[in-house]
């Protein structure tokens, strides 16, 4: 008889956060193996309160007040502004309890948790976070529940992160995610990180705890059942394909807007954009002279719109983050394409360098003004040399198991 799993996570389904992307790619693959499976998470752009997606059961309960805001598209804009200032002050007020953000949200969570786990007899709950609510809901529900088996899975090392919140000193956040981190290793079954973030959790004030904590890796790296033909356009146009949100501090692609202009000296070439941006990207697009003519802003699409633009692509981009523990979960989607990846690094201990470097038809390149027309020569000369060249995918779940849903049902099914 299969597990009966229920996750709680920030969001899922449409327009999903990375986080909620993971849990969907995990879901999908435990349902094929026959497991049961039931999420919980919030509303954020969703009405709907209960659904079934993909034989999935997805129980919502009521976001963020600040998330409630940002998503809704009925609030005038006066009125949202109020909002956001308000959001302001009880910032303010809730700061001795970071990193906890919203009380209300713990209590919708727990209680949903506990008319779930009862009416459809859960043994295992994997509290998916880098919002310690969805954690902690978790640790509540183990705690009325003794017999369940309780997995805490952070896909993003809260500890090593930087602070979402910017009234709080990044030291005293540390501090603070550290001291909860230990109180989910005391009460979880098992506690799964990423590799990246993995040294944090080598402390000394760990060491009790060590038999819990499990190295696994970003899971949405799918490996397609059959091995098909790569395709590649023939209409002499370079299509460079981007799936994500762009900022200034996550993935900024204000460098190779540079290198993008030398480019279209010596190839045809388009720049298309799947996903979300901040204000000061869009305004850069805008002001590039390119957009509508080279560079096109698609916004928002669904996962099965993304297959179909992956499939389209010539070269798939990627912009490495300012912080070392912000791995892009993207690259983990455009690895089984077996295309030609191009990815710009700001630091030296880039999140993606270490995979992407095992990657054969990827080509690493650290942001330096001065080198754009070299930047330009090396890529179009790098995408004619791999462009026809074929990996297998036997190589690729060889070389990223741990990227691989599998691995961390692997994990689940063990306890």
């Amino acid at each position: 008889m299969g597990k009966r799993i229920l996750f709680i996570t920030e969001s899922y389904g449409r327009n999903p956060s990375p986080n909620g992307n993971c849990v969907k790619i995990i879901a999908d693959e435990l349902v094929r193996k026959e497991d049961y499976v039931s999420i919980l998470t919030l509303k954020n752009q969703i009405i709907k309160q209960d659904s079934i997606i993909d034989s999935v059961n997805v129980k919502r309960v009521n976001t963020y007040a600040e998330w409630r805001i940002v998503f809704s598209d009925n609030i005038p804009q006066f009125i949202k502004r109020c909002g956001s200032k308000i959001i302001k002050i009880l910032k303010y007020i809730f700061m001795p309890m970071h990193p906890f953000r919203s009380p209300g949200v713990l209590k919708s969570l727990y209680k949903a948790g506990c008319k779930i786990i009862e009416k459809e007899q859960i043994d295992t709950v994997v509290g998916v976070y880098r919002d310690f609510e969805t954690a902690y809901a978790g640790i509540l529900l183990k705690k009325k529940y003794p017999h369940i088996k309780l997995c805490i899975y952070t896909l993003d090392a809260i500890s090593g992160g930087v602070c979402s919140n910017p009234l709080i000193n990044q030291k005293k956040h540390i501090k603070k995610c550290n001291k909860w981190e230990i109180c989910f290793l005391k009460k979880c079954d098992v506690f799964c990180i990423m590799k990246s973030h993995a040294s944090i959790f080598r402390d000394e004030r760990y060491f009790l705890y060590k038999n819990k904590i499990v190295e696994l890796d970003i899971p949405n790296l799918c490996i397609p059942k059959s091995e098909r033909k790569i395709n590649t356009n023939r209409d002499g146009v370079v299509r460079f394909v981007f799936t994500g949100m762009l900022s200034e501090t996550n993935a900024d692609c204000t460098f190779f807007l540079k290198v993008f202009e030398e480019i279209l000296k010596i190839t045809q070439a388009r720049f298309d954009i799947y996903g979300g941006a901040s204000e000061k990207i869009l305004d850069l697009l805008k002001s590039s002279g390119m957009c509508n003519k080279n560079i096109f802003f698609h916004g928002r699409v669904s996962q099965e719109e993304l297959s179909s633009i992956r499939e389209k692509a010539d070269v798939f981009l990627n912009f490495g983050n300012m912080h070392p523990c912000g791995i892009p979960c993207k690259i983990f989607e455009y690895i089984p394409m077996r295309k030609v990846i191009v990815s710009f690094y700001k630091i030296e201990n880039d999140a993606s360098y270490d995979y992407l470097i095992r990657y054969p038809k990827a080509i690493l390149l650290k942001e330096k003004y001065g080198c754009e027309l070299e930047y330009a020569y090396k890529i179009f000369e790098f995408w004619k040399e791999k462009k026809d060249v074929d990996i297998s995918l036997e190589m690729i779940k060889r070389e990223f198991y741990d990227n691989t849903p599998s691995a961390f049902i692997d994990v689940i099914e063990k306890l």
